[in-house]
Protein backbone atom coordinates (compact mmCIF):
# COMPACT_ATOMS: atom_id res chain seq x y z
CA UNK A 1 0.00 0.00 0.00
CA UNK A 2 1.31 3.46 -0.89
CA UNK A 3 -0.94 6.44 -0.24
CA UNK A 4 1.45 8.72 -2.17
CA UNK A 5 0.48 7.05 -5.47
CA UNK A 6 -2.69 8.80 -6.57
CA UNK A 7 -5.42 7.00 -8.52
CA UNK A 8 -6.67 8.92 -11.58
CA UNK A 9 -9.78 10.19 -9.82
CA UNK A 10 -7.68 11.98 -7.20
CA UNK A 11 -5.95 14.03 -9.90
CA UNK A 12 -9.18 15.11 -11.63
CA UNK A 13 -10.68 18.56 -11.09
CA UNK A 14 -14.10 19.01 -9.53
CA UNK A 15 -16.99 18.87 -11.95
CA UNK A 16 -19.23 21.95 -11.78
CA UNK A 17 -21.36 21.33 -14.89
CA UNK A 18 -24.62 20.77 -13.04
CA UNK A 19 -27.15 23.06 -14.71
CA UNK A 20 -29.29 20.03 -15.61
CA UNK A 21 -30.00 19.55 -11.88
CA UNK A 22 -32.42 21.97 -10.14
CA UNK A 23 -31.14 24.27 -7.44
CA UNK A 24 -29.11 27.46 -7.13
CA UNK A 25 -25.60 28.49 -6.15
CA UNK A 26 -26.61 31.53 -4.11
CA UNK A 27 -24.44 34.63 -3.99
CA UNK A 28 -21.33 35.17 -6.12
CA UNK A 29 -18.19 33.82 -4.39
CA UNK A 30 -20.02 33.09 -1.09
CA UNK A 31 -22.59 30.76 -2.60
CA UNK A 32 -25.06 29.41 -0.03
CA UNK A 33 -22.66 30.00 2.87
CA UNK A 34 -24.72 32.79 4.48
CA UNK A 35 -27.80 30.54 4.56
CA UNK A 36 -25.62 27.82 6.07
CA UNK A 37 -24.46 30.11 8.87
CA UNK A 38 -27.82 31.75 9.46
CA UNK A 39 -29.99 28.65 9.82
CA UNK A 40 -28.70 25.38 8.43
CA UNK A 41 -31.84 23.41 9.21
CA UNK A 42 -34.15 25.97 7.58
CA UNK A 43 -31.92 26.00 4.50
CA UNK A 44 -32.15 22.24 4.10
CA UNK A 45 -35.91 22.15 4.75
CA UNK A 46 -36.50 24.76 2.05
CA UNK A 47 -34.24 22.83 -0.32
CA UNK A 48 -36.19 19.63 0.29
CA UNK A 49 -39.53 21.33 -0.24
CA UNK A 50 -38.45 23.11 -3.40
CA UNK A 51 -36.13 20.62 -5.09
CA UNK A 52 -36.37 17.25 -3.36
CA UNK A 53 -33.51 14.98 -2.33
CA UNK A 54 -30.91 16.42 -4.74
CA UNK A 55 -30.23 20.04 -5.64
CA UNK A 56 -27.43 22.18 -7.00
CA UNK A 57 -25.65 24.32 -4.39
CA UNK A 58 -22.40 25.91 -3.28
CA UNK A 59 -20.83 25.42 0.15
CA UNK A 60 -18.07 27.96 0.59
CA UNK A 61 -15.94 27.79 -2.53
CA UNK A 62 -17.17 24.32 -3.51
CA UNK A 63 -19.94 23.89 -6.08
CA UNK A 64 -21.74 20.57 -5.98
CA UNK A 65 -24.92 18.83 -4.92
CA UNK A 66 -26.86 18.95 -1.66
CA UNK A 67 -28.14 15.45 -0.88
CA UNK A 68 -30.94 15.08 1.69
CA UNK A 69 -32.77 12.24 3.38
CA UNK A 70 -31.94 8.73 4.62
CA UNK A 71 -32.43 6.88 1.32
CA UNK A 72 -29.72 8.81 -0.46
CA UNK A 73 -27.53 8.74 2.66
CA UNK A 74 -27.70 4.95 2.66
CA UNK A 75 -26.72 4.79 -1.00
CA UNK A 76 -23.76 7.14 -0.57
CA UNK A 77 -22.43 5.81 2.75
CA UNK A 78 -22.82 2.09 2.07
CA UNK A 79 -21.33 2.74 -1.39
CA UNK A 80 -21.58 -0.77 -2.80
CA UNK A 81 -20.04 0.28 -6.12
CA UNK A 82 -17.15 2.21 -4.51
CA UNK A 83 -18.13 5.39 -6.29
CA UNK A 84 -18.10 8.01 -3.51
CA UNK A 85 -14.69 9.24 -2.45
CA UNK A 86 -14.29 10.49 1.10
CA UNK A 87 -10.70 11.46 0.29
CA UNK A 88 -11.80 13.90 -2.40
CA UNK A 89 -14.78 15.07 -0.39
CA UNK A 90 -12.36 16.60 2.13
CA UNK A 91 -9.44 17.30 -0.20
CA UNK A 92 -9.68 21.09 0.12
CA UNK A 93 -11.22 21.39 3.58
CA UNK A 94 -9.41 18.94 5.88
CA UNK A 95 -6.41 17.53 4.02
CA UNK A 96 -4.41 20.80 3.99
CA UNK A 97 -4.58 21.01 7.78
CA UNK A 98 -4.55 17.37 8.91
CA UNK A 99 -2.97 15.49 6.04
CA UNK A 100 -4.29 12.02 5.31
CA UNK A 101 -6.10 11.12 8.52
CA UNK A 102 -8.37 8.09 8.48
CA UNK A 103 -11.38 9.92 7.03
CA UNK A 104 -9.24 11.04 4.09
CA UNK A 105 -8.56 7.55 2.73
CA UNK A 106 -10.69 5.47 0.37
CA UNK A 107 -11.55 1.81 0.01
CA UNK A 108 -8.60 -0.63 0.36
CA UNK A 109 -6.24 2.10 1.55
CA UNK A 110 -8.77 3.17 4.18
CA UNK A 111 -9.11 -0.40 5.42
CA UNK A 112 -5.32 -0.70 5.51
CA UNK A 113 -4.78 2.57 7.40
CA UNK A 114 -7.53 1.70 9.88
CA UNK A 115 -5.14 -0.89 11.32
CA UNK A 116 -3.12 1.84 13.00
CA UNK A 117 -6.05 2.80 15.24
CA UNK A 118 -7.69 -0.54 15.94
CA UNK A 119 -5.68 -1.60 18.99
CA UNK A 120 -6.28 1.78 20.61
CA UNK A 121 -10.04 1.29 20.46
CA UNK A 122 -10.24 -2.30 21.69
CA UNK A 123 -11.72 -3.16 25.09
CA UNK A 124 -8.45 -3.49 27.06
CA UNK A 125 -7.32 -0.06 25.87
CA UNK A 126 -10.72 1.51 26.51
CA UNK A 127 -10.77 0.11 30.03
CA UNK A 128 -7.41 1.74 30.63
CA UNK A 129 -8.65 5.09 29.31
CA UNK A 130 -11.46 5.08 31.87
CA UNK A 131 -8.89 4.85 34.65
CA UNK A 132 -7.03 7.82 33.16
CA UNK A 133 -10.13 9.94 32.53
CA UNK A 134 -11.94 9.77 35.86
CA UNK A 135 -9.36 11.61 38.02
CA UNK A 136 -8.89 14.32 35.37
CA UNK A 137 -12.65 14.88 35.19
CA UNK A 138 -12.99 15.01 38.96
CA UNK A 139 -10.23 17.59 39.33
CA UNK A 140 -11.67 19.77 36.57
CA UNK A 141 -15.28 19.67 37.75
CA UNK A 142 -14.36 20.47 41.36
CA UNK A 143 -12.42 23.54 40.18
CA UNK A 144 -15.46 25.11 38.49
CA UNK A 145 -17.20 28.05 40.13
CA UNK A 146 -20.71 28.02 38.76
CA UNK A 147 -21.65 31.63 39.36
CA UNK A 148 -23.15 34.26 37.07
CA UNK A 149 -19.95 34.44 35.02
CA UNK A 150 -19.64 30.68 34.43
CA UNK A 151 -19.89 29.48 30.82
CA UNK A 152 -19.99 25.74 30.25
CA UNK A 153 -18.64 25.57 26.69
CA UNK A 154 -15.16 27.05 27.23
CA UNK A 155 -14.76 25.18 30.51
CA UNK A 156 -15.68 21.76 29.12
CA UNK A 157 -13.54 22.46 26.07
CA UNK A 158 -10.48 23.07 28.27
CA UNK A 159 -11.24 20.08 30.49
CA UNK A 160 -11.76 17.67 27.60
CA UNK A 161 -8.57 18.83 25.93
CA UNK A 162 -6.57 18.13 29.09
CA UNK A 163 -8.19 14.72 29.30
CA UNK A 164 -7.63 13.99 25.60
CA UNK A 165 -3.96 14.95 25.80
CA UNK A 166 -3.48 12.41 28.58
CA UNK A 167 -5.49 9.65 26.90
CA UNK A 168 -4.37 10.19 23.31
CA UNK A 169 -0.80 11.40 23.77
CA UNK A 170 0.10 10.42 27.33
CA UNK A 171 0.98 13.94 28.46
CA UNK A 172 -0.19 16.26 31.22
CA UNK A 173 0.29 19.79 29.98
CA UNK A 174 0.23 23.14 31.70
CA UNK A 175 -2.71 25.45 31.20
CA UNK A 176 -0.62 27.61 28.85
CA UNK A 177 0.32 24.62 26.68
CA UNK A 178 -3.26 23.37 26.60
CA UNK A 179 -4.44 26.84 25.59
CA UNK A 180 -1.89 26.95 22.78
CA UNK A 181 -3.05 23.58 21.47
CA UNK A 182 -6.70 24.60 21.77
CA UNK A 183 -5.94 27.72 19.74
CA UNK A 184 -4.19 25.59 17.11
CA UNK A 185 -7.32 23.45 16.71
CA UNK A 186 -9.54 26.53 16.55
CA UNK A 187 -7.26 28.06 13.93
CA UNK A 188 -7.49 24.89 11.84
CA UNK A 189 -11.28 25.06 12.03
CA UNK A 190 -11.33 28.72 11.03
CA UNK A 191 -8.91 27.98 8.22
CA UNK A 192 -11.40 25.58 6.65
CA UNK A 193 -13.81 28.51 6.19
CA UNK A 194 -11.37 30.54 4.12
CA UNK A 195 -12.55 31.21 0.58
CA UNK A 196 -9.00 31.33 -0.79
CA UNK A 197 -6.25 28.81 -0.11
CA UNK A 198 -3.47 31.36 0.25
CA UNK A 199 -0.82 30.70 2.89
CA UNK A 200 -0.05 34.36 3.53
CA UNK A 201 -0.83 36.65 6.48
CA UNK A 202 -4.31 38.13 6.29
CA UNK A 203 -5.97 34.97 4.94
CA UNK A 204 -7.93 32.48 7.10
CA UNK A 205 -6.17 29.65 5.31
CA UNK A 206 -2.82 30.95 6.56
CA UNK A 207 -4.13 31.04 10.13
CA UNK A 208 -5.25 27.43 9.77
CA UNK A 209 -1.90 26.35 8.36
CA UNK A 210 -0.07 27.98 11.28
CA UNK A 211 -2.26 25.97 13.65
CA UNK A 212 -1.58 22.80 11.66
CA UNK A 213 2.18 23.31 11.75
CA UNK A 214 2.11 23.92 15.50
CA UNK A 215 0.11 20.73 16.10
CA UNK A 216 2.30 18.58 13.85
CA UNK A 217 5.50 19.87 15.45
CA UNK A 218 4.07 19.07 18.87
CA UNK A 219 3.16 15.48 17.95
CA UNK A 220 6.41 14.86 16.07
CA UNK A 221 8.42 15.56 19.24
CA UNK A 222 6.43 12.92 21.13
CA UNK A 223 6.80 10.04 18.65
CA UNK A 224 10.35 8.84 19.52
CA UNK A 225 9.58 8.36 23.21
CA UNK A 226 6.24 6.69 22.43
CA UNK A 227 7.95 4.23 20.10
CA UNK A 228 10.44 3.26 22.82
CA UNK A 229 8.22 3.37 25.91
CA UNK A 230 5.45 1.15 27.24
CA UNK A 231 2.71 3.77 27.54
CA UNK A 232 -0.99 2.94 27.46
CA UNK A 233 -2.03 6.12 25.63
CA UNK A 234 -3.37 5.94 22.09
CA UNK A 235 -0.28 7.47 20.48
CA UNK A 236 1.85 4.72 22.05
CA UNK A 237 -0.45 2.08 20.57
CA UNK A 238 -0.21 3.75 17.16
CA UNK A 239 3.59 3.98 17.30
CA UNK A 240 3.86 0.23 17.90
CA UNK A 241 1.19 -0.93 15.43
CA UNK A 242 2.60 -2.94 12.54
CA UNK A 243 1.69 -3.43 8.90
CA UNK A 244 1.09 -6.93 7.44
CA UNK A 245 4.79 -7.16 6.54
CA UNK A 246 5.77 -6.48 10.16
CA UNK A 247 7.04 -2.94 9.57
CA UNK A 248 5.92 0.03 11.66
CA UNK A 249 3.82 2.87 10.36
CA UNK A 250 5.91 5.88 9.39
CA UNK A 251 6.16 9.11 11.39
CA UNK A 252 4.19 10.92 8.66
CA UNK A 253 1.35 8.39 8.82
CA UNK A 254 1.23 8.65 12.61
CA UNK A 255 1.23 12.46 12.40
CA UNK A 256 -1.76 12.48 10.06
CA UNK A 257 -3.83 10.09 12.14
CA UNK A 258 -2.88 11.43 15.57
CA UNK A 259 -3.57 15.06 14.70
CA UNK A 260 -6.93 14.45 13.06
CA UNK A 261 -8.03 12.01 15.76
CA UNK A 262 -7.56 14.54 18.55
CA UNK A 263 -9.22 17.29 16.51
CA UNK A 264 -12.25 15.16 15.70
CA UNK A 265 -12.70 13.65 19.15
CA UNK A 266 -12.14 16.85 21.10
CA UNK A 267 -14.47 19.19 19.25
CA UNK A 268 -17.30 16.73 18.68
CA UNK A 269 -17.55 15.67 22.34
CA UNK A 270 -17.34 19.30 23.46
CA UNK A 271 -20.32 20.08 21.24
CA UNK A 272 -22.32 17.05 22.36
CA UNK A 273 -21.85 17.69 26.07
CA UNK A 274 -22.73 21.37 25.68
CA UNK A 275 -26.07 20.47 24.12
CA UNK A 276 -26.68 17.69 26.64
CA UNK A 277 -26.18 20.04 29.59
CA UNK A 278 -28.41 22.66 28.00
CA UNK A 279 -31.32 20.25 27.76
CA UNK A 280 -30.70 18.78 31.22
CA UNK A 281 -30.75 22.31 32.65
CA UNK A 282 -33.88 23.15 30.68
CA UNK A 283 -35.67 19.94 31.67
CA UNK A 284 -34.68 19.26 35.32
CA UNK A 285 -36.86 16.18 35.41
CA UNK A 286 -34.44 14.51 32.97
CA UNK A 287 -31.50 15.78 34.98
CA UNK A 288 -32.95 14.07 38.05
CA UNK A 289 -33.72 10.86 36.17
CA UNK A 290 -30.08 10.57 35.11
CA UNK A 291 -28.86 11.48 38.58
CA UNK A 292 -30.93 8.70 40.10
CA UNK A 293 -29.78 6.24 37.43
CA UNK A 294 -26.17 7.03 38.31
CA UNK A 295 -26.77 6.95 42.07
CA UNK A 296 -27.75 3.32 41.77
CA UNK A 297 -24.05 2.53 41.28
CA UNK A 298 -23.18 4.31 44.54
CA UNK A 299 -19.69 5.39 43.47
CA UNK A 300 -18.01 8.56 42.27
CA UNK A 301 -16.15 6.90 39.39
CA UNK A 302 -17.84 4.57 36.95
CA UNK A 303 -15.94 1.53 35.71
CA UNK A 304 -15.84 0.55 32.06
CA UNK A 305 -18.25 -2.33 32.70
CA UNK A 306 -20.83 0.08 34.17
CA UNK A 307 -21.22 2.17 31.03
CA UNK A 308 -23.46 -0.23 29.12
CA UNK A 309 -26.02 -0.19 31.93
CA UNK A 310 -26.80 3.53 31.69
CA UNK A 311 -29.83 3.19 29.45
CA UNK A 312 -31.39 6.61 30.04
CA UNK A 313 -28.04 8.36 29.70
CA UNK A 314 -27.71 6.64 26.33
CA UNK A 315 -31.07 8.10 25.34
CA UNK A 316 -30.07 11.63 26.35
CA UNK A 317 -26.74 11.32 24.52
CA UNK A 318 -28.50 10.13 21.35
CA UNK A 319 -31.28 12.71 21.54
CA UNK A 320 -28.76 15.53 21.88
CA UNK A 321 -26.88 14.16 18.87
CA UNK A 322 -30.13 13.88 16.94
CA UNK A 323 -31.10 17.51 17.49
CA UNK A 324 -27.57 18.90 17.19
CA UNK A 325 -25.25 16.48 15.38
CA UNK A 326 -21.62 17.26 16.08
CA UNK A 327 -20.73 16.75 12.42
CA UNK A 328 -22.93 19.12 10.49
CA UNK A 329 -21.75 18.34 6.96
CA UNK A 330 -20.50 15.11 5.42
CA UNK A 331 -18.77 15.41 2.05
CA UNK A 332 -18.03 12.94 -0.74
CA UNK A 333 -17.06 13.23 -4.41
CA UNK A 334 -18.23 10.92 -7.17
CA UNK A 335 -15.63 8.85 -8.99
CA UNK A 336 -17.75 7.81 -11.99
CA UNK A 337 -21.01 8.96 -13.54
CA UNK A 338 -24.00 7.72 -11.57
CA UNK A 339 -27.70 8.35 -10.92
CA UNK A 340 -28.92 9.79 -7.61
CA UNK A 341 -32.60 10.42 -6.89
CA UNK A 342 -33.33 10.15 -10.62
CA UNK A 343 -30.69 12.69 -11.67
CA UNK A 344 -27.59 11.94 -13.71
CA UNK A 345 -24.57 12.95 -11.64
CA UNK A 346 -21.26 13.32 -13.50
CA UNK A 347 -17.97 11.98 -12.21
CA UNK A 348 -15.94 14.21 -9.87
CA UNK A 349 -19.02 15.99 -8.45
CA UNK A 350 -18.95 17.15 -4.84
CA UNK A 351 -21.86 15.93 -2.68
CA UNK A 352 -22.82 17.41 0.69
CA UNK A 353 -25.04 15.66 3.23
CA UNK A 354 -26.59 17.30 6.31
CA UNK A 355 -27.47 14.84 9.11
CA UNK A 356 -29.49 17.45 11.02
CA UNK A 357 -32.11 17.46 8.28
CA UNK A 358 -32.55 13.68 8.34
CA UNK A 359 -32.53 13.65 12.14
CA UNK A 360 -35.55 15.96 12.20
CA UNK A 361 -37.71 14.55 9.39
CA UNK A 362 -41.37 14.22 10.39
CA UNK A 363 -41.58 11.04 8.32
CA UNK A 364 -39.46 9.26 10.92
CA UNK A 365 -39.68 11.22 14.17
CA UNK A 366 -42.66 12.35 16.25
CA UNK A 367 -42.40 16.01 17.32
CA UNK A 368 -38.91 16.07 15.75
CA UNK A 369 -37.99 19.51 17.12
CA UNK A 370 -38.61 18.51 20.74
CA UNK A 371 -36.17 17.01 23.23
CA UNK A 372 -37.71 13.62 24.05
CA UNK A 373 -34.96 11.11 24.95
CA UNK A 374 -37.37 8.25 25.53
CA UNK A 375 -37.98 8.14 21.77
CA UNK A 376 -34.88 5.91 21.77
CA UNK A 377 -36.35 3.45 24.29
CA UNK A 378 -37.82 0.10 23.33
CA UNK A 379 -41.40 1.39 23.53
CA UNK A 380 -40.82 3.96 20.76
CA UNK A 381 -37.49 3.06 19.11
CA UNK A 382 -37.95 5.74 16.46
CA UNK A 383 -34.32 5.39 15.38
CA UNK A 384 -35.34 2.09 13.81
CA UNK A 385 -37.83 3.70 11.44
CA UNK A 386 -35.11 3.75 8.78
CA UNK A 387 -31.53 2.39 8.92
CA UNK A 388 -30.21 5.88 8.13
CA UNK A 389 -32.72 8.23 9.75
CA UNK A 390 -30.25 8.58 12.64
CA UNK A 391 -26.54 8.53 11.83
CA UNK A 392 -24.59 10.62 14.35
CA UNK A 393 -21.39 8.77 13.50
CA UNK A 394 -21.90 8.32 9.76
CA UNK A 395 -22.21 4.87 8.26
CA UNK A 396 -20.63 2.28 6.04
CA UNK A 397 -16.86 1.79 5.90
CA UNK A 398 -16.25 5.29 7.29
CA UNK A 399 -18.48 4.95 10.32
CA UNK A 400 -16.61 6.69 13.10
CA UNK A 401 -14.07 4.35 14.71
CA UNK A 402 -14.24 6.45 17.87
CA UNK A 403 -18.00 6.42 18.41
CA UNK A 404 -17.83 4.23 21.54
CA UNK A 405 -15.00 6.36 22.89
CA UNK A 406 -17.13 9.50 22.42
CA UNK A 407 -20.06 7.96 24.27
CA UNK A 408 -17.72 6.80 27.03
CA UNK A 409 -16.34 10.31 27.55
CA UNK A 410 -19.83 11.79 27.69
CA UNK A 411 -21.07 9.22 30.20
CA UNK A 412 -18.08 9.49 32.52
CA UNK A 413 -18.36 13.27 32.61
CA UNK A 414 -22.13 13.40 33.03
CA UNK A 415 -22.09 10.88 35.88
CA UNK A 416 -19.56 12.92 37.84
CA UNK A 417 -21.11 16.28 37.03
CA UNK A 418 -24.58 15.20 38.18
CA UNK A 419 -23.16 13.82 41.43
CA UNK A 420 -21.30 17.07 41.99
CA UNK A 421 -24.18 19.52 41.59
CA UNK A 422 -27.64 20.40 40.39
CA UNK A 423 -27.71 23.15 37.81
CA UNK A 424 -30.10 25.38 35.92
CA UNK A 425 -30.24 28.04 33.24
CA UNK A 426 -30.33 31.71 34.20
CA UNK A 427 -33.81 33.21 34.44
CA UNK A 428 -35.27 34.24 31.07
CA UNK A 429 -32.48 32.49 29.19
CA UNK A 430 -33.08 32.40 25.43
CA UNK A 431 -31.06 29.82 23.53
CA UNK A 432 -29.53 30.70 20.17
CA UNK A 433 -27.72 27.89 18.42
CA UNK A 434 -24.91 28.07 15.90
CA UNK A 435 -23.97 25.21 13.61
CA UNK A 436 -20.87 26.52 11.81
CA UNK A 437 -17.93 26.30 12.31
CA UNK A 438 -18.73 24.29 15.45
CA UNK A 439 -22.20 23.43 16.80
CA UNK A 440 -22.82 25.12 20.15
CA UNK A 441 -24.92 27.78 21.89
CA UNK A 442 -23.91 31.27 20.84
CA UNK A 443 -23.69 32.46 24.46
CA UNK A 444 -21.44 29.48 25.42
CA UNK A 445 -24.16 28.15 27.77
CA UNK A 446 -24.30 29.94 31.11
CA UNK A 447 -25.17 27.53 33.94
CA UNK A 448 -25.94 28.26 37.58
CA UNK A 449 -25.64 25.88 40.53
CA UNK A 450 -28.97 25.28 42.26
Amino acid sequence: MNASVKPDYQSAKNNTKLKHIPGHYGLPVLGNTIDLFKNLHLMTVERWQQYGAISRGQMGREKGLIALGPDIAKEILIDRDKNFSSRMGYDRSLVPFFGLGLLMHDFDEHRFQRRILQTGFKTPAMRGYVELMNPVLEQGIKSWKMDKDFRFYPEIKKLLLRMALKVFYGVEESLDQSSALSKAFLDCTEGQLGLYQVDMPGFKFHTGMKGSRYLRDYILKLIPSRREGDGKDMLSFMCKETKPDGSLFSDDEILDHAGFLLFAAHDTTTSTLTHMMYYLAKQPEWQQRLREEGQAFDKNFLDYEDLGQLEQLDWVFNESQRLHPSVMVMARRTISDCVLAGHKVPANTMIFQFPMFTNRMEEYWTRPGEFEPDRFGDDRAEQKNHPFCFMPFGGGAHKCIGMHFAAMQAKLFTHQFLRHCEFKLPDNHVAEFQTVPLPKLKDDLPLLAV
